[in-house]
């Protein structure tokens, strides 16, 4: 297989990114994302071909009815057709109508090609070290997909397996380009939009404290550290929360951090942080995961201060169906696809679109609502660019 070569970088990305620093977008880190990408599509042809599934794709059948047909078991049916939606965006299948709840039927078109898994890990290492938590979640994930067709195990048992923690640390760290960008833009954003002098922060599904670190960084950078009144570091794991506090504690001593096991999907009045005492929300991607994610919001809305920003760094889907890596592992995880959908508001589980995010937070009350960047326009120029921040400004 020829060295895999990524999409060349539009000469007028960097005009688009708007309060984002260009040095993270670089070809390197461009090239390490589209690694990632076709090494999940090369994943999802050897799982094609393990799960028997080009047989069936002679006939056009949606993921439900390629299911029924093959014999996997419901619980299967997100992650399939997450696999099907990779196999179509890479030409081996053609949307081919839809069945009777309106899902798209994929039918195979021409032969299908050969994998290179080997070949693109080896190349992505040694392009960069880094991405090496993306390769092996993905690798991961695709060695639980045939027992989970078969409803031999569930995807949290093996995914979130205490012999997993430290991937998954490394997955979450700063350390790993191709998540690291979302704690970047995130930080960016939020203290673009802190207020003058004195303000209070509260921090949702902080995790080991990658993007805490990250926005705490940079506001010591601006010298700002000194105007935060307090800083309320929530997680509901305590493992996460007990190592995120040990790293801050030590990484930034004298700032006023506290910790809590606030929950998103908790109501306002079963937690001990108040309604409006805080100037910033920030979360990193955190709000796709709540199971009622227009409630969620609401309750966050609540959070603020007038004046008030929530800002929501997230994985988003640039176009409706488009394929994402990382989906590959948490479409097998109930908690990611056990939410509330509405056609308009929410029309799937996971990460969600720009125009999805707008009406999301519009109808939570919050305006006006603003992308970081602008990916409606980057979208035209670049289809790989999926980390943004949706903020959103409670009015006065």
């Amino acid at each position: 297989m020829p060295a895999f070569i990524a999409t060349p970088s539009p000469p007028d990305l960097a005009g688009v990114l708007g309060e984002l620093p260009p040095e993270p977008f670089s070809e390197h880190f461009q090239l390490c994302v589209e690694l990632v990408e076709r090494y999940a599509g090369d994943w999802a042809l050897a799982l094609a071909a393990e799960l028997a599934l080009a047989p069936a794709l002679a006939d056009a059948l949606s993921a439900n009815e390629l299911a029924a047909r093959r014999g996997f078991v419901p619980g299967f049916v997100p992650a399939l057709q997450g696999l099907l939606r990779r196999l179509a965006a890479d030409g081996v299948l053609a949307v081919a109508g839809q069945d009777g709840t309106g899902a798209p039927r994929y039918r195979a078109v021409g032969p299908w090609p050969s994998e290179h898994r080997a070949e693109l890990r080896a190349q992505g290492l040694a392009t960069d070290p880094g991405i090496a938590p993306s390769l092996e979640l993905l690798d991961l994930a695709g060695g639980l997909y045939p027992p989970l067709a078969r409803g031999e195990v569930r995807g949290e048992q093996v995914l979130l397996g205490a012999g997993h923690v430290g991937l998954w640390g490394e997955y979450f760290s700063n350390r790993h380009p191709v998540y690291a960008i979302n704690n970047v833009i995130a930080a960016v954003a939020a203290l673009t939009r802190a207020p003058a002098g004195r303000f209070a922060v509260l921090e949702l599904g902080a995790g080991a404290g990658s993007a805490t670190e990250e926005l705490l960084a940079r506001l010591e950078q601006a010298g700002r550290l000194g105007d935060l009144t307090r800083y309320e570091v929530t997680e509901p794991s305590t493992f996460f929360r007990r190592r995120a506090e040990r790293a801050l504690r030590s990484r930034f001593p004298g700032v006023p951090l506290s910790f809590s096991a606030l929950d998103i999907d908790l109501p306002l009045d079963a937690t001990a942080t108040a309604a409006g005492e805080f100037d910033l929300v920030f979360a990193v991607n955190v709000l796709h995961v709540a199971r009622d994610l227009p409630a969620a919001l609401a309750r966050l809305r609540e959070r603020l201060a007038p004046g008030g920003w929530l800002v929501g760094g997230e994985c988003i889907r640039l176009f409706p169906g488009q394929p994402i890596a990382a989906e590959m592992v948490f479409l097998a995880l109930e908690g990611f696809v056990g939410v509330e959908l509405d056609p308009e508001r929410r029309p799937e589980p996971g990460f969600l679109t720009p125009e999805v995010w707008r009406r999301l937070f519009t109808g939570a009350g919050l305006a006006p609502v603003e992308l970081v960047p602008d990916l409606e326009r980057i979208r035209d120029l670049y289809p790989f660019f999926n980390s943004g921040a949706i903020c959103g400004r409670r009015p006065l």
